[in-house]
């Protein structure tokens, strides 16, 4: 597959036809197919010795094509079809009226995320569902361009990352709308939020990754909340639709008195109650019960600094569709913190800044080696393509492996810390080669097999 870069030009005529440089000509056929975004369309080849960079396209051709005018574009040129310039759109929420940050403060990392597409040969389009024409079949998204960010009209991407930021704004009716059509249109890739309970009960059924699960209940009694309890002395109480530690609550027995403590969090203020009456518990903390939670008991971590840690593991999809590791960081709980979450005072750290090189490798390869494991059970269980999963996971004092959580839309938090901002366009180029999967898979792939021999 050879690759160009063209300086696109519109002519007159009504014929559906392309005019290539000269000293490119052999590296194309007499009748080839073209593609851009989801249209495409068979045209007729031929060349001109005006100038080395500039492609000729019919006016019926561009309009047909929906091509962007005077623009230099990537295309890739292989067994009788051009693709050109490949596009990535990111469908997602939180845009404002300013003109430096237009996606409030996720722009940093997504002008990122454009550059480094940019040097995949991808264009990348940021829009919510208030962007798309749906009669017109286009799409009046953002762009960064030039170091500044612009409005531009596409076709319907071909592929599209979802990258809604919450479940909230996933389940306003306009975003679960666009979403759903867009499915009928173009390769869309995680969609949607994890359930924490659909995700353990379909990894508890699978033997290879089952014992990575901590004991799980869903929806437990009054009962069986007291019972699990006081068997293992400290539990934590999760919304299955919870996401970035909201809604979490650590139950605990104190040894001292034998009072109920509950941590929880009230905004960004840290709350400790404590009960001696378990029913006033249920009454204050639980009054319409546990239906909508899942209780797990607190597993006995390694600890460093007598501070609760975790580790963040990120997974993404390349371009063979298989899956890499692409971080790997240490997560510590900030003073008195119910959850290790940045967001409520946690730090991000790497393990070769807490481990010698020998611990550093070891834990990293046994945390590597389950991730991959787990993720490949998971592809298995959810709808639609899967191409980036970020795990919390927890190594106890006997050096066992838990699962704690996985995320269908990983945070940007690591890039708070210098090693991973520095590696930032390594990990943001994982998108776009799945992205390229998918194009030179699926859609190169279809289009060749219907070309004309």
């Amino acid at each position: 597959m050879e690759s160009y870069h063209f300086q696109i030009q519109r002519y007159p005529s009504h014929r559906k036809r392309i005019i290539v440089p000269k000293h490119l000509y052999k590296g194309f056929q007499q009748k080839m197919t073209l593609t851009y975004c989801t249209h495409t369309e068979e045209a007729e080849i031929m060349t001109h010795q005006k100038d080395e960079d500039t492609l000729y396209i019919s006016h019926d051709l561009m309009n047909t094509l929906r091509l962007p005018e005077d623009e230099t574009l990537s295309c890739f040129v292989d067994s009788g079809c051009i693709l050109f310039q490949p596009l990535l759109g990111v469908y997602t929420a939180g845009f404002q009226d300013d003109d430096i940050q237009p996606i409030g403060d996720r722009t940093p990392v997504f002008e990122s995320m454009s550059i480094t597409g940019q040097s995949y040969g991808f264009d990348t389009l940021f829009f919510g569902y208030q962007h798309i024409d749906w009669v017109e079949q286009r799409i009046t998204g953002y762009v960064f361009h030039n170091g500044e960010w612009i409005m531009k009209r596409f076709p319907f991407p071909y592929v599209i990352y979802d990258r809604i930021p919450n479940r909230k704004v996933e389940h306003h009716p306009s975003v679960l709308d666009a979403r759903e059509r867009l499915e009928h249109t173009s390769i869309m890739f995680n969609t949607g939020f994890f359930n924490k309970w659909k995700i353990y009960d379909q990894l508890r059924r699978t033997n290879d990754v089952s014992h990575y699960l901590p004991s799980t209940v869903l929806h437990p009694t009054k009962e069986r909340f007291h019972d699990l309890l006081y068997q293992h002395r400290s539990l934590f109480i999760k919304p299955i639709h919870g996401s970035k530690g909201a809604g979490i609550k650590k139950c605990r027995v104190q040894e001292e008195t034998s009072e109920i403590e509950c941590i929880f969090y009230d905004e960004d203020k840290e709350i400790h109650q404590r009960y001696q009456d378990l029913n006033k518990f249920f009454d204050q903390q639980f009054p319409n019960g546990f239906y909508g939670y899942i209780a797990q008991p607190e597993v006995p971590l390694k600890s460093l600094r007598s501070t609760p840690m975790d580790y963040r593991v990120h997974t993404n999809k390349n371009e063979r569709n298989e899956w890499e590791v692409t971080a790997i960081c240490m997560k510590f709980a900030g003073k008195g913190s119910l959850t290790t979450h940045v967001k409520r005072g946690g730090t991000i750290h790497t393990l070769d800044e807490m481990y010698g090189d020998r611990e550093s490798q070891l834990i990293y390869h046994k945390l590597e080696r389950v991730a991959l494991l787990i993720s490949k059970a998971l592809e298995k269980q959810v709808s639609g393509p899967l191409g980036e999963i970020g795990f919390d996971f927890g190594i106890d004092k006997e050096g066992k492996v838990w699962l704690f959580e996985a995320n269908s839309k990983p945070g940007f938090a690591i890039y708070d810390h210098p090693t991973f901002l520095k590696e930032q366009s390594v990990i943001l180029s994982y998108p776009f080669r799945y992205a390229k999967y998918f194009y030179v898979n699926t859609l190169y792939e279809n289009t060749k097999a219907q070309t004309p021999v």
